[in-house]
């Protein structure tokens, strides 16, 4: 799998998540944007299992 790159199309896509994950990814993301720290988590995951 390869990371996003600027060229790659975006769609919006909704997700429920508990307030405690918002709070803590809040916390942990500092300046960085919520939709961007979320998509590189997901990234990272999905990277993680393809090397299992």
């Amino acid at each position: 799998m390869a990371s996003t790159t600027y060229d790659d199309k975006t769609q919006k896509v909704g997700i429920t998540l508990p307030i405690s994950i918002i709070k803590q990814t809040d916390k942990l993301r500092g300046y960085i944007p919520r939709s961007t720290y979320i998509r590189r988590a997901v990234e990272y995951y999905l990277k993680q299992g393809k090397n299992r």
